[in-house]
């Protein structure tokens, strides 16, 4: 079972990868999310919990990095692969 630690970290590192594979800068994400670069940037080095993000945020992010929520968030420790 996955730890919040361990759901995050693989969060954040999810986020940085799609964005990269999308071609697109942390800033052109930060834009479409309507939020300060800054802000993204916690997100995306996992000091902002995804797992404890509005889901208004979190939904958010899901469309503009084209992820379907139960990928990037897992429930009760489980990976859909």
């Amino acid at each position: 079972m996955f730890t919040m630690d361990d759901r995050d970290a693989r969060a954040a590192r999810m986020l940085r990868e799609r964005r990269k594979e999308l071609g697109l800068t942390q800033l052109e994400v930060a834009v479409e999310l309507g939020m300060s670069i800054h802000q993204y940037q916690r997100y995306e080095n996992g000091q902002h919990r995804l797992s404890n993000c509005p889901m208004r945020i979190g939904l958010r992010i899901c469309l503009v990095l084209e992820f379907d929520p139960y990928d990037l968030i897992p429930i009760d420790g489980m990976i859909y692969d």
